[in-house]
């Protein structure tokens, strides 16, 4: 049996997510930004959905006009939802607002230039540790990307069968009837409709994903104490250097070691250095015991 659930973005305004839960909505795509801005309700959606119980997934709204930006997009993504327990995955969403852009940019995809933008930001996604996903449609599945290259990723179907003209219930829509033509899709968008706890219309969808029967724990924090020898696992390389990042995202130091000395331990704030000597405070998740 599928689940329930719907997606949002800023053009729902403010969410009763109490409501919306209590109204049989079992997981929440929430919109994370949109070319290099952050939707301005994302914050209060992640944590309004995650509170009231219900999985969350993401999607981010593609402007990118190369595999580069989309790149950026995907780090922007990251930056953004890392807080956060995402339980579904991140779906980019690269559609027909996104050719209109590039038009006026003076830009013309072709089937190549938009599958390596979609892989370009999904990799990245991969990357970081989230399961990546393509939101789409039957048209761009035929006609606008090489869906072959696609075809390894959480597929997310917008195809709405009772046409965009009214609001529906999901009751009108047999879950049955999902289109298989092209994979079966992990998420089916059936439309729009209304859902107690939201003041618009907001997009249906019905889920076949496992993950969504349930939230999962959250992952233990490693223990990691004062006199511990700890090494950089998360940095960046720049100028031939390892930098690692500094904890509340103040900055870079440059990771000299191979390991290092917990210092002092504060929650998730970690202090190192050699000896007594003071290297940096580190986010816990950036390091791993020796």
């Amino acid at each position: 049996m599928a689940s329930r659930g719907i997606d949002v973005s800023h053009h729902q305004g403010t969410i009763n997510w109490s409501k919306v839960k209590a109204a049989s909505i079992d997981f929440a795509i929430i919109r994370a930004g949109y070319g290099l801005i952050e939707d301005r309700c994302f914050k209060a959606n992640v944590e309004g959905a995650i509170s009231a119980g219900m999985p969350v997934g993401i999607y981010y709204f593609s402007y990118a006009l190369n595999a580069e930006q989309a790149m950026r997009e995907a780090e922007h993504c990251v930056k953004l939802i890392k807080p956060y327990r995402i339980a579904l995955p991140v779906y980019y969403d690269f559609e027909y607002a996104t050719e209109d852009y590039a038009k006026q940019k003076g830009v013309s995809y072709t089937k190549a230039l938009r599958t390596a933008i979609h892989v370009a930001f999904l990799e990245q996604i991969k990357a970081a540790g989230y399961r990546p996903g393509v939101y789409t449609n039957v048209d761009y599945i035929k006609t606008k990307l090489n869906w072959g290259d696609l075809s390894g990723y959480s597929f997310w179907l917008a195809q709405w069968p009772l046409g965009d003209g009214r609001a529906i219930r999901f009751e009108e829509v047999k879950e049955s009837a999902v289109n298989t033509a092209f994979g079966k899709p992990d998420v089916w968008q059936i439309g729009k409709g209304r859902v107690d706890g939201i003041v618009t219309d907001v997009d249906l969808n019905y889920g076949y994903l496992q993950l969504l029967d349930k939230q999962p724990a959250a992952k233990p924090a490693q223990s990691i104490t004062a006199g511990d020898k700890v090494r950089v696992k998360n940095y960046t390389v720049s100028g031939g250097k390892k930098r690692g990042k500094v904890y509340g995202g103040a900055g870079t130091f440059v990771v000299y070691y191979e390991k290092y000395d917990v210092i002092s331990v504060t929650g998730d704030r970690v202090v190192i250095g050699i000896g007594k000597v003071v290297t940096a405070a580190v986010h816990i998740d950036d390091l791993e015991k020796c």
